[in-house]
């Protein structure tokens, strides 16, 4: 059965929680809460197809939850379990797939589960993830403007600095020099960066779209250790690319280059941060159908980790929001692993003697 997103409303009930471990285990991504505000949220940020909420007590009303998920996610299935034997007169206006009275025996409960989980397989599902809710409309929009805005901002930047260089030309010595040289490679590099978002954000929704297929070496790696090679070499970072020694033609993946190149470029700033002076960072690739395996081997520390974060299994802790630190712009390993599994790939993070390893899966085009 294909993996869904999967989002369980409880009330603290151990049975809904044994539900959401099992949905787990089979492979569909479930969030399992006890908070509406939590629910909500998550909502507002992640596309789910199939919503279950447990209402709390025995009560016909039905809770702004109900609301929210056709509002943030309308092409979601509902479920709803509940108490009272009244079926809450939302439930009409808001289409639910099924509400099922407790108390109910398990069994029956989880076949209801599945049978609409099938439902949701045989329907067409390209329609539904081709449609975005009004929040990632108003996301996209607002990240459009802002990405346009950076780039005239760099524009200005960039001329500065030219002209910096030339009017101070033999006036100044060469470590100044060099720094007002780095600036404008960096302020090149973020001017490409933000034109690879704003290209696809700004194109005519009648032109062909690319399709989401890249080759792993010469649209992601090879790009990326490029861009940050200077990086590298300044903190001493010893690298072993073995991607450098198999055929020209590694094959593709499923996937935005722009957005896989942002999960690598992650991963190899970690490194860098968390490594330290002199540590050595090593990158290998085999095939393990369907997927391609990249593998990120990091001889320094271990990244810190935050205790009251619980991840996935395999995956560490992120920092607040994300574990850029000192760098800054790093996605994390939260958001890395939702932009993988997009495409139906995944990311695991194992914790070795004598460094750490990153296992990126990309699934084969």
């Amino acid at each position: 059965m294909r993996p869904e997103d999967i989002l369980i409303v409880n009330d603290g009930s151990p049975f809904l929680q044994t539900i959401g471990l099992i949905l787990a285990e089979k492979g569909h991504r479930t969030c399992v809460t006890d908070s509406p505000l939590e629910a909500l949220a998550e909502l507002a940020r992640k596309y789910f197809r199939l919503v279950i909420v447990k209402l709390q007590g025995k009560t016909a009303a039905s809770p702004a939850l109900l609301n929210a998920v056709k509002d943030l996610n309308p092409e979601a299935a509902l479920i709803i379990l509940g108490e009272d034997a009244r079926l809450p007169v939302e439930a009409f206006q808001l289409a639910v797939d099924d509400y099922i009275l407790l108390p109910c025996r398990p069994v029956e409960v989880w076949r209801r589960i599945t049978s609409c989980l099938k439902a949701l397989r045989d329907a067409a599902p390209e329609a539904v993830r081709g449609k975005l809710n009004a929040s990632d409309g108003w996301g996209l929009t607002r990240l459009s403007l802002l990405f346009h805005d950076l780039r005239s901002g760099l524009v200005s930047q960039q001329a500065a600095l030219k002209l910096a260089r030339r009017r101070a030309q033999e006036q100044l010595d060469a470590e100044v020099d060099r720094l007002l040289e780095d600036a404008g490679k960096k302020a090149d590099w973020l001017q490409a960066l933000l034109e690879e978002f704003l290209r696809p954000a700004f194109r005519s929704p009648e032109s062909d779209a690319e399709p989401d297929i890249c080759h792993i070496r010469e649209d992601v790696v090879t790009p990326v250790l490029d861009e940050l090679w200077d990086d590298l070499q300044k903190h001493g970072v010893a690298l072993e690319n073995h991607l450098d020694f198999l055929p020209s033609h590694l094959g593709t993946v499923k996937g935005d280059k722009v957005a896989l190149r942002s999960v690598f470029r992650n991963l190899i700033n970690n490194a860098i941060q968390y490594g330290g002076k002199g540590c050595s960072l090593k990158i290998d690739y085999d095939r393990l159908e369907p997927f391609f395996r990249l593998q990120v081997f990091n001889s320094g520390a271990v990244p810190p980790q935050e205790t009251g974060c619980i991840l996935s299994p395999g995956l560490p802790p992120g920092k607040g929001k994300g574990n850029g630190g000192g760098r800054g712009l790093g996605l994390g390993l939260r958001l890395s692993q939702e932009i993988l599994q997009s495409y139906g790939g995944d990311i695991r993070y194992e914790p070795q003697p004598g460094g750490t390893k990153v296992q990126v899966f990309l699934a084969m085009s």
